[in-house]
């Protein structure tokens, strides 16, 4: 398999990377609501049955996972703006319920819409460190962002998909994709 080009996307990074991030903490909320109207139907605490669920013993819970995807958003914000989030202020990981997770997804997809309509300066070129399998790598911000951070928040959207659809929440593949063909930010 050849390795993966780091040439210059046809559209700036952000106009690339953005929209994913937005629509797919479009497709976490939307998931996450599922979960929250199905646990009210079937008079379900959603709080206590969903919110500590795992797929299996050893990895993290649907918090995390909620926590994490965005985390990950912001920090990519900051690599494609070059501003500061406070990760420990409003990102602290205090989260206990599923309405504080659906606050913090909503809060997270304002934010993304917001840059959006800044435009941001290009940072695609400059260099910045990530940890990728364990092992410190220097990258530029596109190739941190395509191949580390989209890759990671869809990985934690997925894993949050994958833990309440195996905790009965009848979802489909459209639930996850309907939000990254854009019915929630473009």
């Amino acid at each position: 398999m050849p390795a993966p080009s780091s040439d210059p996307l046809p559209l700036s990074l952000c106009d690339f990377a953005l929209p994913i991030f937005c629509n797919g903490l479009g497709a976490l909320l939307h998931i996450l609501e599922e979960g929250r109207r199905f646990a009210n139907k079937q008079g379900l605490n959603a709080d206590k049955v969903y919110v500590q669920a795992r797929l299996i013993d050893d990895q993290l819970p649907l918090v995390f996972q909620v926590q994490n995807a965005i985390r990950t958003v912001f920090m990519n914000l900051d690599r494609m703006t070059g501003n500061q989030w406070d990760l420990d202020g409003p990102l602290n990981n205090n989260e206990k319920t599923f309405e504080e997770l659906e606050m913090r997804v909503s809060m997270a997809q304002l934010e993304v819409r917001e840059v959006m309509k800044e435009r941001p300066h290009k940072r695609d070129e400059d260099l910045v460190d990530i940890v990728a399998g364990g092992r410190p790598l220097k990258v530029t911000v596109t190739e941190a962002v395509q191949f580390h951070g989209i890759p990671n928040f869809i990985f934690h959207v997925t894993t949050a998909y994958s833990i309440l659809r195996a905790k009965g929440v009848p979802l489909g593949k459209a639930d996850f994709i309907l939000g990254f063909v854009g019915w929630r930010c473009l």
